[in-house]
């Protein structure tokens, strides 16, 4: 891939004019660079010594802060959080059995409760409240990783009713983060070059307001309208290289299973909040996924860089550093070691979908937007898109600004709202709960320092309002969604995300006439259901997921010409003939309502997305 920026930017503002602007060069390793390749690492150089003077302004957690990062309760406060762990939970068994199970039982399971949905199995009232009553106990990223590891342990154990499927665990490789970011860096050049000509300050340990808004205000440049993207404050190896690591699943061929070998790749990331849980934790659900595309199928589930310790855009450069890996491992920012090269052969790009859940949606999400935003205007050739994405719940709006994120809904076992509006400062100052959006922008000062948080309160309000409107942060509000690919996006009724989800579709549909966008709402489901595999409505989400991809595929053979219209329309009306309804709105949206028994019908339910499109001030000018 070559970079033909006209002009360098560094992080001290210092701008460089490139002589050789539009001249060929080579991507890859390279004994003579050339000029335009020496300015650019010269850039670099400059960029990795700004991130190392910023690491050494802040010290580096202290080892009971590392260890209450990994999860290890030492504090005399977490007495008082495992109390209340252990009494929410006897509470919660006393209310279900002397209130709700005695009510069901009367009535043989044939009305509702408060607490039991129809659609759901008896059993899984009891789950339900025991996970919310933990939930709604949370207060710090120590006691959320203490959680995590329960169910990091618990969760994997259903792999013992999954067979026919390989895991590769722990795959590693290092990145260098100069030569990751130099596409994103010089498609941002003259963004960056028109804030150093008004003099603004980009100082991140003294930032100007008007570089603060350019995070989110967009600014004309070479290439469109596009925001400003802040340095990384997380803590670096020398040289700015460091480590990534995930695992590989595959599906396996076997003589009960005729289908043939399928060629899908999935680059997968995992929920959490973008602060706990681990491909580990996704492990059931990933190989479930595999075998539901059909043997042959792949899906490398990353392990990414999480808040507080790497707020964002880490985990952005993270997900561009692992799409790297799965279809140019030779790259340059790559470091591949015996075990990552052992699967490090390119994967055809045609192959790949992106997925992910909850804020690993959010993620993947972002994931697109980066790569045809800030990745593709600067690299020649282009990079092929990833022909489908695939997003389970997502959170894309971390600050919880839509109804449903703020609404009491018993059914939801997550604790709401986990994050504070961006224009309301006295709530961000006063709340009391986990603000996992604070988490994920600006890190948290008592575990680990940066200049987003440890410079007062009123700083560390005017970054999180900044980025929290970040379009790569909240894409529901602030992102320019044209030029991306077929999307399915799953939720349920009881998903305090559902605003978030309905919202993001129906501006992926407007901005992408002639893509493929679905949205399924699953009747009394939660916040990513399909990682309970054990319910039927996981697994109809599941083979959903499947005919999707099969139907992007189909998309993609015949825009290419692979395929003739025909064939096409015959193997398509197949899929339709499944269930798989085709019924799009007006704004190019296949609505669609899954009931407890796999039956769709084309319907949406909820705020108008009138209401929920000026949620935030200036919204209606993108809605417009």
């Amino acid at each position: 891939m070559a970079f033909t920026p006209t002009t360098l930017y560094s992080p001290t503002g210092i701008l460089v004019e490139n002589p050789t602007a539009g001249a060929n060069s080579e991507a890859g390793h390279t004994n003579a660079l050339s000029p335009q390749q020496q300015l650019l690492q010269q850039q670099g150089d400059q960029y990795i010594l700004s991130l190392k003077q910023h690491q050494d302004h802040f010290p580096a957690p202290s080892l009971l802060q590392r260890a209450y990062l990994n999860g290890i309760l030492h504090k005399p406060k977490d007495i008082a959080f495992l109390a209340r762990l252990a009494w929410r939970t006897i509470y919660s068994m006393v209310r279900l059995h002397c209130v709700e199970l005695p009510f069901l039982i009367a009535t043989r399971f044939q009305y509702s409760s408060k607490h039991h949905p129809l659609g759901w199995p008896w059993w899984w009232t009891i789950v339900i409240a025991l996970i919310r009553g933990v939930g709604v106990e949370l207060r710090t990223i120590g006691h959320l990783r203490f959680v995590g590891h329960f169910l990091e342990g618990f969760l994997p154990l259903q792999m013992i009713f999954v067979r026919h499927v390989k895991v590769l665990k722990n795959v590693q490789f290092q990145v260098r983060l100069e030569a990751l970011t130099r596409p994103e860096r010089a498609t941002l050049t003259h963004v960056r070059e028109e804030l150093t000509r008004r003099g603004v300050s980009v100082d991140i340990m003294n930032p100007s307001k008007e570089y603060l808004r350019s995070m989110h205000y967009p600014i004309q440049g070479r290439h469109a309208q596009i925001s400003n993207m802040p340095e990384e404050v997380g803590r670096l190896n020398e040289g700015g290289v460091y480590s990534l690591k995930g695992e590989w699943i595959e599906a396996l061929h076997h003589a009960n299973n005729p289908r043939p070998r399928s060629s899908t790749v999935v680059l997968y990331f995992h929920g959490g909040g973008h602060g706990f849980l681990s491909p580990k934790s996704h492990r059931d659900y990933l190989a479930r996924l595999a075998k539901e595309i059909g043997p042959g199928t792949r899906i490398f589930s990353l392990d990414y860089r999480m808040g507080p310790e790497h707020p964002f855009p880490a985990a952005i450069h993270d997900a561009f550093a692992a799409y790297l890996y799965l279809v140019k491992p030779k790259h340059e920012a790559l470091i591949l070691n015996n075990k990552s090269e052992a699967q490090h052969l390119p994967v055809d790009p045609r192959d790949v979908v992106v997925g992910g859940d909850s804020a690993g949606a959010n993620l993947a999400a972002a994931f697109m937007i980066y790569l045809a935003k800030y990745v593709q205007p600067s690299t020649s050739p282009k990079y092929i898109m990833p022909h489908a994405t695939l997003l389970l719940s997502v959170w894309a709006d971390p600050t919880s600004s839509l109804p449903a994120a703020n609404n009491n809904d018993w059914y939801c076992y997550c604790p709401g709202p986990i994050g504070s509006h961006p224009f309301d400062k006295k709530t961000f100052t006063d709340f009391k709960a986990l603000n996992l959006a604070r988490n994920y922008v600006c890190g948290d000062v008592s575990t680990n320092a940066n200049a987003r948080n440890a410079l007062g309160e009123e700083r560390a309000w005017l970054w999180y309002a900044s980025l929290a409107q970040h379009p790569l942060v909240s894409p529901v509000h602030r992102a320019d969604l044209s030029g991306l690919t077929n999307t399915l996006i799953q939720t349920g009724t009881h998903d305090r995300l559902y605003d978030d989800n309905r919202l993001y579709a129906h501006r992926l549909g407007k901005e992408n006439r002639g893509r493929l966008v679905r949205l399924e709402t699953y009747m009394d489901q939660v916040h990513v259901h399909q990682v309970f595999s054990i319910l039927e409505a996981a697994k109809t989400g599941l083979k959903n997921l499947a005919r999707f991809i099969e139907r992007s595929r189909l998309i993609r053979d015949a825009e290419e010409g692979t395929i003739s219209q025909k064939e096409f329309h015959e193997v398509e009306s197949r899929y339709l003939g499944l269930g798989m309804i085709k019924d799009k709105s007006v704004d190019n949206v296949e609505w669609v309502v899954v009931e407890a028994n796999g039956k769709e019908s084309a319907k949406d339910e909820g705020w108008p997305m009138a209401v929920l499109s000026r949620v935030w001030p200036l919204n209606e000018l993108i809605e417009a």
